[in-house]
């Protein structure tokens, strides 16, 4: 997908007037293409999905409620810093990113805080981790190394990003055709860095405003409380930093055929305070 196809997607649709105003709300992203590796392959440091992480030295394997939780991705921010997508994060270290073995939190429950969890390692101190000898095989992924490459993506509709364009109900209904259009023709991936994410099961940014302020989202009781109308005024502010897909090549799947989505508040993208991120799985 590129601004020109944007643009002549909504000519086409009759939604010319609007073009422009949508392509300025599209924002980079780097796509991520996973390729089973032998483990030897990678070098300390170097971004991965599945596999083993290497931790700083003196970090131990993250644990959730006395178990382990499964490496899930490795980044080397220095394979990210040449795309103008990543100019927000740092220009060294690695983020690595950790999630419940059984995948019982997706994230709706303010109790599920500590079910994931991202590391910013800054040192180059680092060494090759070893699988938790409780970590069930199931939860032990194939390593795979990652080629990197510049995409494109839009606001998804019934997204707080997308609210904010301020579109009429007929508008609103020629973009979700082609938002789905621009979909349908892919960009051959289904994980990448920043950028929007491809939502599944409806508005994250909201979700994200209301639980990570202890509402609880998997009903309508966190939706409706009286707390909700004000919490939601900041869900534009929720970024996603990380969606990873159910990858074949590392053995991973996410509820049926989903994804995981990793989410920051842009304040605490901007403070690197990754500790913080919000992790939310959605699936078919």
């Amino acid at each position: 997908m590129t601004h020109d196809d944007i643009t002549a997607a909504c000519k086409d649709a009759g939604l010319a007037g609007r073009a422009s105003q949508i392509v300025q709300a599209a924002r980079p992203c780097v796509l991520l293409t996973p390729e089973l590796v032998e483990p030897s392959a990678l070098a300390s440091g170097a971004s991965r999905i599945g596999g083993l992480p290497d931790l700083p030295a003196g970090v131990a394997w993250p644990e959730w409620r006395d178990g382990p939780l499964a490496f899930i991705a490795q980044l080397k921010l220095e394979d990210l810093a040449g795309f103008p997508a990543c100019a927000e994060l740092p220009a060294t270290g690695q983020l690595l990113f950790f999630y419940e073995a059984e995948q019982a939190t997706w994230g709706f429950d303010p109790a599920d805080r500590g079910s994931w969890q991202v590391i910013y390692a800054e040192s180059a101190d680092l060494q090759r981790a070893t699988s938790p000898a409780a970590l069930a095989k199931h939860a032990n992924f194939q390593p795979c190394s990652i080629a990197y490459r510049e995409g494109i993506t839009l606001p998804p509709p019934e997204s707080a990003a997308f609210e904010t364009l301020g579109f009429s109900e007929k508008e609103r209904e020629t973009y979700f055709d082609v938002y789905d259009a621009l979909l349908a023709e892919g960009h051959g991936a289904s994980s990448w860095v920043l950028g929007f994410p491809e939502q599944i099961q409806g508005d994250m940014q909201t979700e994200c405003a209301l639980v990570s302020a202890g509402l609880y989202t998997g009903d309508e009781s966190g939706w409706t409380d009286p707390r909700a109308k004000g919490l939601e005024k900041d869900a534009p502010a929720w970024r996603l930093l990380f969606q990873l897909g159910s990858e074949d090549a590392a053995g991973m799947m996410w509820g049926d055929a989903g994804c995981l989505y990793f989410w920051m508040h842009e304040r605490d993208l901007a403070a690197r305070a990754f500790d913080r991120a919000w992790m939310i799985l959605q699936c078919y």
